[in-house]
């Protein structure tokens, strides 16, 4: 009797695990049922905000649902990016990520960041990227990259950057390691104030992602000498990258991507990942990407470029702790 009793209450545990299985499938294969949060950690109308929004905006057409774009800025990010490692991880609560609060702000800030970002998140899909570009003021008389290291090594010059531990700092504090020249860093409370103050010829120097920088750089307002990648911007190709230069590759380039909590269900991710790459290839998009001078972003499945991540996020660290930044 007791055996009978025992292979009816497999059979019915077996029964509710099937269905249970095809329940989570069905729901999987109906997502989204509702509208999507794209968290944004910093306020509106940054590079990372607005690719958010010409991503949502994609994906309501391609889904039939609204992704709704979330603005949580704070602590250099990390506010929001905290929110989304603790959201359910269901495929509703998505994050746009970038170079600073996923790979950066955890080195600088190791007692205050509430997030791993190896260990809480799953990559979907890069969205954008931008080179870091060095470039000087008109009334510095520098003419080129090698001139500034020259100066640099004869005399105090001072380069300003969006502040400390920004990626702006950590890309001249890379150089100067990897060079060997010595310049004063001014840090400024964002990227907006450290151009003007060029513009103005109060500073000498800064290292800024491209978008910025651009407009000035075609009005002839400032001079872009170095661009630091491995291969020269379309958008300034007259200028030469560092290795060109005769001087060590490196590669200090601003990545934007899509990212969502550990454990979101693969078929969702996938899916989001076949979606964001085919937008991208679209001429009416890239048109957009022209518009904001920004790079197209390289395709890559989702474990491809969680393993990108992990990597920007180990490459950095390493530049946090060799440079000894310290923050206010």
């Amino acid at each position: 009797m007791k055996i009978k009793r025992f292979k009816r209450f497999r059979r019915l545990a077996a029964a509710a695990i099937a269905a249970l299985a095809l329940g989570a499938g069905t729901a999987r294969a109906d997502w989204p049922e509702r509208p999507v949060t794209i968290v944004v950690p910093f306020a509106a109308g940054q590079t990372g905000d607005m690719i958010a929004r010409m991503v949502g905006k994609e994906l309501e057409i391609k889904f039939g649902k609204a992704f709704i774009v979330e603005n949580r800025p704070g602590s250099g990010g990390r506010i929001g990016t905290t929110y989304v490692a603790r959201a359910k991880p269901d495929g509703y609560t998505l994050l746009m990520t970038s170079t600073g609060p996923y790979a950066i702000t955890p080195a600088l800030y190791p007692r205050d960041t509430r997030y791993d970002p190896v260990k809480d998140f799953v990559g979907i899909a890069e969205t954008a990227s931008t080179p870091q570009v060095i470039a000087v003021s008109n009334g510095s008389g520098i003419v080129d990259f090698a001139d500034m290291v020259k100066r640099a090594k004869a005399k105090d010059l001072s380069y300003g950057s969006a502040g400390n531990g920004s990626l702006q700092h950590l890309t001249m504090e890379l150089l100067k390691k990897e060079i060997g020249f010595p310049m004063v860093h001014v840090p400024f409370k964002g990227s907006a104030e450290s151009k003007t103050a060029l513009i103005a010829n109060t500073l000498e120097a800064t290292s800024d992602s491209l978008p910025p920088l651009l407009t000035s750089i075609k009005a002839k307002q400032i001079k872009a000498i170095a661009v630091v990648d491995d291969k020269r911007s379309s958008y300034i190709p007259d200028v030469p990258t560092v290795g060109e230069l005769g001087y060590p590759k490196l590669s200090a380039v601003a990545f934007f991507g899509l990212v969502a909590p550990q454990g979101t269900p693969k078929e969702i991710v996938d899916a989001l990942n076949r979606e964001v790459i085919a937008m991208f290839k679209t001429p009416a998009f890239q048109e957009q990407m022209r518009a904001q001078a920004l790079t197209p972003p390289a395709e890559r499945t989702p474990e491809q470029f969680s393993a990108y991540l992990a990597e920007e996020v180990a490459r950095w660290k390493k530049v946090v702790e060799q440079a000894k930044v310290t923050v206010d």
